[in-house]
């Protein structure tokens, strides 16, 4: 069940997400096991990530990658809908976002020709969409010039 009436209207909400400092030091040093470790920590049942998450829509299920997209030879992702998952989100890791060119993150209704376009955004920042399950999709321009760095994830 969707809990936000602009998420039910819109299919998406931007909104600020609360890293911890530890995010910050990870992502300066590189260390993608470690953060990826931290982002499974927040994850499990009464984390820091599920509890934000959870008030937005119910789910069991919440999986994570780390997405990096560099220029000059990332390319363009294709719609997709991420299946039978409710919700997908982007939490921007990008420390310069305003130097980054291509990256955006496009979401629409299947079948619709209207487009919401979401340019890189600043750290903390995350995108939450509604997915396949109630009819959207979604896909990320390539980055042609500088790195995307999100936490791209998924609950089901």
């Amino acid at each position: 069940m969707i809990k936000n009436k602009d998420l039910q209207e819109f299919g998406f909400i931007v909104l600020d997400f609360p890293l911890e400092e530890i995010v910050l030091k990870l992502l300066i040093k590189k260390s993608w096991k470690e953060l990826d470790q931290y982002f499974l920590n927040i994850s499990k049942p009464n984390g820091l990530l599920r509890n934000f998450l959870n008030q937005y829509l119910d789910f069991a299920t919440l999986e994570h990658i780390i997405a990096i997209r560099s220029a000059p030879d990332d390319e363009d992702g294709i719609w997709h809908d991420d299946g039978s998952r409710f919700l997908g989100f982007s939490l921007s890791l990008n420390r310069n976002h305003e130097n980054i060119i291509g990256g955006e993150l496009h979401f629409k209704k299947k079948e619709s020709t209207h487009t919401e376009i979401f340019t890189p955004l600043p750290y903390g920042k995350i995108v939450l969409f509604l997915s396949g399950i109630h009819g959207y999709e979604h896909m990320v321009s390539a980055v042609t010039s500088q790195e995307r760095i999100v936490i791209a994830g998924w609950c089901s």
